[in-house]
């Protein structure tokens, strides 16, 4: 009886271990993107379409490469929105619609904000 109460408190340790590193790394996955959205959206106001599109394609790559790590434990629609949304951005940017890409742009922002909200551990996400 003793082994299984260790047994459990030992796999109950190691359960809240990685879910605290899966926050973390959705953390740090949503401030980054963040940040770069809002680089974006400033370069949009500024009127500075060829800034936004390298910051756009370089939140893209980033995006690519980091999220597809985290898919196994994040939700995986609320990282494809994401993605949708900055491929809308970015073809409007090429098309230099810049009113379009405002609004791609806070879609994205909103939708990174998304993911983050997902993966928060609070009582509305556990039940």
């Amino acid at each position: 009886m003793r082994r299984k109460i260790v047994t459990m408190a030992v796999v109950g340790v190691l359960l809240a271990l990685l879910g605290t590193l899966e926050q973390l790394s959705v953390t740090r996955l949503t401030d980054d993107a963040l940040e770069q959205t809002r680089g974006i959206l400033e370069a949009l106001r500024a009127g500075d379409l060829s800034t936004a599109m390298e910051k756009a394609r370089a939140l893209d790559q980033m995006w690519d490469e980091r999220a597809s790590k985290l898919e196994m434990m994040i939700d995986h629609g609320s990282t494809d929105d994401v993605r949708f949304a900055l491929s809308r951005l970015i073809a409007s940017l090429e098309g230099e619609d810049r009113a379009s890409a405002l609004i791609y742009a806070s879609e994205l922002e909103g939708g990174i904000e998304h993911v983050f909200d997902r993966q928060e551990i609070s009582p509305q996400n556990v039940l």
